[in-house]
């Protein structure tokens, strides 16, 4: 009687623990992710929209290309070398990459006299234009989680954008001190229906304003501090609830004010982000108040803070003079694409890239799978940073930088190391006589 083979035993999935997530400004580091072999991701610990999506996209790795061709590495390193030596506007853009691709890249940049910005900055530079004209007064995300008691929400939920917040760090129980009360108010915004769930132990109250109108509302809120008895309402919202959200936050121990400046639908959203700050500043005169500020995917943070460590300003920046220049509207990435010949766009977190200008050469670092419009001059596919190699990224908060780790192996290089390669590859500077 012949005997049996045995069967096979069930490959189970290698179970990744207290993952840290890359892809918005949150930096969630509780995640559980499963991985199939050979190379196939799940989280399975959260229902985030943001976390599920990006750590199931790691398809095979891919050739680089050169002009549609694929080639060697080595080969793609040195055509888009050569690419950009010839190079007379050059643009470095995208640029959401770790902490190690923003300096690898702002090098390359200062190596070609390019002009730099992130691809989502839009969003920072309706708040960092606030801060670089007058000042303000923030606080952090686990200041928010231990010490407020109430937080005032204006504008489009910020959930809408970094989907954990609430459930992170609003309705947890604070970590170092007597949970206070807190009670939260959307003002000119409805919570989500994944917010309102979140938040189903707290109070909530909403005042659904008028969004394009949230300025007008900080305003009136301020001027209600300031004098309680000419109160008027503003953006929709009747002065009785105004004079009610303004005694509230008068007896409030410590009130944070939050927003997500790139949700803001009003032509000069940083004058509204302005009166938020003044808001904050008024209620200062009467308590501890502080905003927070919201923003961060694709690290955005993290590169700015590099650009400035290095280079004493921010992003949108030239480096083409051999003294650094700031300039928020003229080096904005999308305006200067206009004029710009060559262009470096390095999008690690994403396989969604623009539509480049005809007749415009593109080097483009990427995850594989990225589909292009037109084909790039080079192509040079990259890992994910906490996905395909360790990397740091920033919190949307900007205090505090976590140490994601790699997960899997798919034969692809970081966005640093090709980065570096490429300004390796350059014709060195002929020696001054």
């Amino acid at each position: 009687m012949a005997s049996e083979r045995p069967t096979p035993p069930v490959a189970r999935p290698v179970v990744h623990r207290d993952v840290v997530c890359p892809f918005c400004g949150l930096g969630c580091d509780d995640l559980t992710v499963e991985e199939e072999p050979p190379a196939t991701l799940a989280v399975r610990s959260t229902d985030c929209p943001v976390a599920r999506e990006r750590f199931s996209r790691t398809p095979s790795a891919e050739p680089p290309r050169v002009a549609g061709v694929a080639v060697p590495l080595a080969e793609a390193v040195e055509a888009a070398a050569a690419v950009l030596a010839a190079a007379q506007a050059p643009l470095g853009a995208g640029l959401g990459t770790d902490v190690d691709g923003a300096r690898a890249a702002l090098s390359l940049a200062e190596r070609l006299g390019a002009v730099v910005d992130h691809a989502l900055s839009d969003g920072l530079y309706r708040n960092l234009a606030v801060l670089q004209r007058t000042g303000w007064i923030a606080t952090t995300l686990a200041e928010l989680r231990n010490r407020c008691d109430l937080l005032l929400v204006a504008g489009p939920d910020p959930a809408g954008l970094p989907p954990r917040l609430f459930e992170r760090w609003v309705a947890p129980t604070p970590a170092f001190q007597t949970p206070p009360s807190r009670e939260g108010v959307f003002l000119c915004g409805e919570p989500l229906d994944a917010t309102r769930t979140a938040l189903s132990r707290i109070p909530v109250t909403v005042l659904p304003g008028d969004p394009a109108k949230i300025g007008d509302a900080a305003a009136a809120l301020a001027a209600a501090l300031a004098e309680p008895s000419r109160v008027s309402g503003a953006a929709g919202i009747a002065a009785g609830d105004i004079a009610v959200l303004a005694e509230r936050l008068r007896k409030a121990r410590y009130a944070v004010v939050a927003w997500a400046a790139a949700a803001f639908a009003s032509p000069h959203a940083d004058l509204t982000v302005e009166r938020l700050v003044g808001l904050v500043r008024d209620a200062n005169r009467h308590t501890r108040c502080a905003g927070l500020p919201l923003a961060g995917y694709d690290n955005v943070v993290g590169v700015n803070q590099v650009c400035t460590w290095r280079f004493g300003v921010p992003l949108r920046t030239s480096l083409a003079g051999g003294v650094p220049l700031h300039d928020p509207h003229r080096f904005a990435w999308m305006r200067y694409a206009d004029v710009a010949d060559t262009v470096v766009w390095v999008s690690a977190f994403r396989p969604e890239v623009p539509t480049f200008s005809a007749g415009q050469t593109v080097v483009a670092l990427a995850p594989p799978g990225t589909v292009f419009t037109d084909e790039p001059a080079v192509f040079i596919p990259i890992g994910t940073p906490g996905i395909d190699h360790p990397a740091q990224v920033f919190r949307s908060d900007t205090v505090v930088a976590l140490r994601a780790r790699g997960l899997i192996d798919r034969g692809l290089p970081d966005g640093a190391t090709v980065l570096k390669a490429i300004a390796t590859a350059l014709p060195q500077e002929a020696p001054a006589c």
